[in-house]
Formats: structure tokens, C-alpha cells, sequence
């Protein structure tokens, strides 16, 4: 026989049946007496209202200038944001958060005490290159009066070159990283401990709190432990005014209805000594709003609100209607503002890390907005691109918990009085191998041949007009064809020609019948 042998899953769904924890409450008994009851909670409407007792102030981080309406820094940046090293003398900028070493920005020595006046501000090389946009024909001075007339009187000398953007900084802002993960998951290769390695140059000592959560709440004492556990927490990290919360949720989903797997009913230890495991055979699976009331207790859901939130789960619940649904009522209710879900059938989280990796330089170092980065981070995740879709979800709402941007530095602060939901699907495809964002069978269905394959129609191109692609088995006795057409209400983002031939003459590179390029798909949906 052929040889076989047994390893441990690694992906996040599988079978599991549904449970439902009970909530507490306090009711009126026999004679007035007050009484604790058990009460087992129905499931939130995905069209319920959402909290209205929201903080309006989303400008905490900054103070705003009278005359005009723009925000002014009140904190700034520890490092340089040419060298991104801290230094003896740092200055900052008084239109941004960002500073400059005195290594990185070198004046005349007989300016040195003129620049230390009170009255004196200094303008970064980002901010008077956004400043002068359009113009590039004003030398840069750095330090300047009220009324921005230049103090020095030759050019100050920048040190250095371009690595990063001209919005862009170096965030040093308190960050809180949760990973909830399910008791038996695995939690090695997790995304969240690849962004508490990324962020741990930048965010120094208490400021950047990584908590792993180990849950399983699959009986009522098992949720009760749970909850103390919460609490402890809460107590933990409560001293610190975090400015970006990162919350992962790493567990199974149910294949069918899309819950989410929440512990397991007996989980009696097995096997000798130090070496016992627990025995997980009867895991249950809860509802999305009962998963949420029965992990994020305590005060930490107090945490959510203005997070971001990474479903480490596979993708039957952002598939099943009634699931995501559900999903989206609770992220309005806590106010999340963003969530990012896949939809692999059997989703590995470490297949995430490339994403995750480029999220925490470009979003969380670097300062830019969640949802004009995602792009940058498609265009490297080429694991991710062939295994799953990436749905984004965005929420606007009054409250922010994170700093406001560097762009939003040159204009006034706009206030957002409703909330408001929108819901990105990014899809990759490649015209040969993933055609339309749908998996070209490994198998044909009729010869049972094995990547037998041939596109038989053109290139879609930059600009074409093409809307599906079909197939055909190279099997001379099969002649069996499969066409997919190009989803309804779709937009082709980060398209790369393919390249197949090469010129004899040259060595230049031209574009081969059915050397298909490939890109992605993004669909976009506004909610209420």
C-alpha cells in the first residue's frame, strides 16, 4: 500500500455543533425578592440601532488653530523621519507630528542660537514640499517667523536621501495587539506576533502591549474563567490612552452555517503526565453575535470601539449571508472601523503574514489611511492573491480612536455626523491560472487528464473590452470546454501584462498569445 502517515490541521474551519451561552440578569422573584436569572439572548437583527452615546471628538491628538481651522500637532514623532533614528536634538515640525535630526538637517553655525528663539517654527522638508507643490523653485530655509518669512539667511542642508513618501511618517503612538485565539489552534506563523515584530523598533516600552488570549468557551464555567481572565486584563493595560488597537480573531468557523467555533463541551485531558493534551471532540460553534458577547467581555469590548479587527477564520462566514450579515451588525455596533475577513474555503493564517507585514509598516508606521493603502499591500501578497479573497470592511462614524493623517494636517478637520458602511471585496485573477477570480479545476471533469488547459480567447489587455475567458482540454479525445465570465459590477485593479516570448534580437520581451496578464478584481458596496 502506499505509504501514509497523520499531521495536525492548520487551517480554521470544520464541523461543529451550535451552543448558546446564558446572560445574567437581575429580575423581580416571589415577594419583590431580587433573584439571578439565567436568560439565553436571541440573536442581534442585523438591521438593529446602533449605540448613539458616541464620543464626537475625533481631533484628541491634536489642537486646532483659530484663524484657519487646521489641526496643529500637540504630540510629534521620536525619530527622524530621513534617517528614522532618534538623536540628541530632534526638531519639530510645527505643521505636522513629524522631526528632523540635527544630522539630517545641517544649518550655519552662526544660526544655531538664532533658531532657538521662541518665536522661532520649523517647517519639515514633507510639509514645504507639500506646501510648495506646483512652484519646486523655493529652496528650502526650514526655520521660520510667524508670518513664514525664512529666518536663515542661506538654505539649510538636508542630509540624506528619499526613502519614504512625502506623507509619510514615523509613528511612535501607543498600539494595543490582541490575538484571540482558540485553545488547540495553533498559534505559530500568526500575523499578530509578525506585527509586534515590526512595530517593536518604532513603539518603545509599554506603549506597545501584545496580549495573547487563549479562549474556550464552549460551557458555562470554561466562559465564566473567561471573563475573569477579561477583567485581569482590562486592569492590565487600562493606564494607557492607546491610539490604535489591533484586534485578531483566530479560530474555526462551522462549515455550514458559517458560526464560529467558540471552545468545546469536554476537553478532558489525555495522555501521561506533562505530556497530557486536551481531548477536543466536541467543539461548539456559536453564533456571530453570541461569539462576540461571549469573547469580548469583561470591559476589553470597551477596546473595539475604533479598533480594527482581523477574522483569522475561514471564509463560510463572510460566504453565508446570515452570518456576515450579522457580522456587519456587530461591527457598527462596537464601532469597529475596519475589518479585514478572507474567504478561503480552509483559510491558513500564515499565508496572511506578507498583508499583515505591509499593513503594519505602511498603516501603522508610516500613518497612512487603512483604505488607501490596501493596494500597496495586494501587490505583495502573492500567497494570499491565490488562496483568498480579501473583504474589507470600512466603517465612518463620529468616534476615531487612531491620530488623524499627515494630509489631513493641510486641510480642516471634517465631522461625520452617521454612520456609514463600505464593504470592498478584492479578488485576484489571472487569466490563465485564475481566470475571473474563479480556481481552474486541476482535473478536467471528463477525460480526468490533469492541467490539460488552454485559453482559447484573447487577452483581456489594458483597456479591452473582454468579459470571459474559456478553456478547453488539450485532449484530442475530449474536446470539453469551460467559459467564466468576468463578475457584474467589478473594477480591474493592479493589471500586469503577461510575458511569454522573446525577441531574437535584443532579448526584448513581447507579449505571447495566451501569456495572460492578471491583476485584481475590487467590487464595492455602500451600506447604511
Amino acid at each position: 500500500m502506499a505509504k501514509t502517515k497523520q499531521t495536525a490541521l492548520k487551517s480554521t474551519g470544520g464541523p461543529a455543533k451550535r451552543g448558546c451561552l446564558p446572560v445574567f440578569k437581575v429580575t423581580a422573584g416571589p415577594a419583590g425578592k431580587l433573584i439571578i436569572k439565567r436568560t439565553f439572548p436571541k440573536a442581534l437583527s442585523p438591521t438593529f440601532s446602533v449605540m448613539k452615546d458616541i464620543d464626537k471628538n475625533i481631533t484628541a491628538n491634536v489642537t486646532m488653530d483659530a484663524s484657519d481651522g487646521m489641526p496643529k500637532p500637540s504630540s510629534w514623532n521620536d525619530y527622524c523621519i530621513l534617517c528614522r533614528d532618534g538623536a540628541s536634538i530632534l526638531y519639530d515640525c510645527s505643521h505636522c507630528p513629524r522631526t528632523l535630526c540635527q544630522e539630517c538637517v545641517v544649518i550655519a553655525k552662526e544660526s544655531v542660537e538664532q533658531i532657538k528663539r521662541s518665536d522661532v517654527y520649523f517647517t519639515c522638508p514633507g510639509c514645504h514640499e507639500m506646501r510648495e507643490k506646483g512652484k519646486r523653485n523655493s529652496p528650502y530655509y526650514g526655520f521660520e517667523d510667524s508670518q513664514g518669512t525664512p529666518i536663515l539667511t542661506v538654505p539649510a542642508i538636508i542630509k540624506g536621501h528619499i526613502e519614504l513618501t512625502s506623507r509619510s511618517q514615523i509613528c511612535s503612538s501607543p498600539i494595543l495587539i490582541l490575538n484571540f485565539i482558540l485553545d488547540g489552534v495553533n498559534p505559530g506563523g500568526s500575523p499578530a506576533r509578525i506585527m509586534r515584530d515590526v512595530l517593536e523598533p518604532y513603539v518603545a516600552g509599554r506603549n506597545l502591549q501584545y496580549h495573547e488570549v487563549f479562549f474556550d468557551i464552549g460551557t458555562l464555567e470554561k466562559a465564566e474563567r473567561h471573563t475573569k481572565s477579561m477583567k485581569a486584563l482590562v486592569n492590565k493595560v487600562k493606564d494607557i490612552a492607546f491610539e490604535r488597537v489591533e484586534v485578531f480573531v483566530h479560530t474555526h468557523s462551522e462549515t455550514i452555517r458559517g458560526d464560529l467555533w467558540g471552545g468545546f463541551e469536554d476537553a478532558a485531558l489525555v495522555g501521561k503526565r506533562k505530556k497530557k493534551v486536551p481531548n477536543f471532540n466536541d467543539p461548539i460553534a456559536y453564533m456571530v453575535d453570541d461569539f462576540f458577547r461571549g469573547v469580548f467581555v469583561g470591559g476589553i469590548d470597551g477596546y473595539l470601539k475604533g479598533a480594527n479587527l482581523w477574522m483569522l477564520v475561514c471564509g463560510q462566514t463572510v460566504r453565508e449571508l446570515d452570518a456576515f450579515a450579522a457580522l456587519k451588525a456587530r461591527v457598527k455596533y462596537h464601532e469597529l472601523e475596519h475589518v479585514f475577513a478572507f474567504d478561503a474555503e480552509r483559510l491558513h493564517a500564515s499565508l496572511i503574514s506578507a498583508f499583515v507585514l505591509a499593513y503594519a509598516e505602511r498603516v501603522l508606521v508610516e500613518g497612512f489611511e487603512v483604505q488607501d493603502t490596501v493596494p500597496n499591500l495586494l501587490a505583495v501578497s502573492t500567497q494570499l492573491a491565490m488562496h483568498a479573497s480579501v473583504i474589507h470592511i470600512h466603517l465612518t462614524s463620529a468616534f476615531r480612536r487612531r491620530p488623524i493623517t499627515i494630509v489631513e494636517y493641510t486641510k480642516p478637520v471634517t465631522r461625520v455626523d452617521e454612520l456609514s458602511m463600505t464593504v470592498t471585496t478584492y479578488t485576484f485573477f489571472d487569466e490563465n491560472r485564475r481566470p475571473w477570480g474563479n480556481a481552474l479545476p486541476y482535473q478536467c471533469p471528463t477525460c480526468k487528464c490533469v492541467r490539460l488547459w488552454k485559453r482559447i480567447t484573447p487577452s483581456i489587455g489594458r483597456g479591452s473590452i473582454v468579459t470571459e475567458s474559456k478553456f478547453s482540454c488539450q485532449n484530442p479525445k475530449c474536446g470539453y470546454s469551460i467559459t467564466f465570465a468576468k463578475p457584474d459590477r467589478s473594477e480591474i485593479i493592479l493589471f500586469t501584462q503577461g510575458y511569454r516570448k522573446s525577441n531574437s534580437v535584443g532579448g526584448i520581451s513581447t507579449k505571447g498569445f495566451n501569456a495572460g496578464g492578471s491583476g485584481w478584481l475590487m467590487s464595492v458596496t455602500a451600506e447604511r
